[in-house]
């Protein structure tokens, strides 16, 4: 696990009050895990204070499906 995962991990988990060791990095954050947009728009608010090199637009941020392919996105971000 890389530490972009982790620190994700530890997002999700607080906005769904579960252990970081709970919430799945290849899970669909929909299907799967049960955000809804309002939930996704409160992680993704966090995860660019606490990446502030990363910005996600929305049409970004709809086809990053999963935790894994975020980290991946923001560590291919990171200079």
């Amino acid at each position: 696990m890389t530490p972009t995962e982790s620190k994700l991990q530890e997002i999700v988990a607080a906005k769904l009050k579960v252990k970081p060791d709970q919430v799945p990095l290849d899970k669909s954050f929909i299907e799967d895990i049960g955000l809804d947009s309002f939930d996704l728009m409160s992680i993704i608010i966090e995860i660019e204070e606490t990446f502030p090199h990363i910005s996600l637009a929305a049409d970004e941020a709809q086809a990053l499906k999963t935790l894994k392919e975020v980290a991946a996105y923001i560590d291919r971000q990171i200079p």
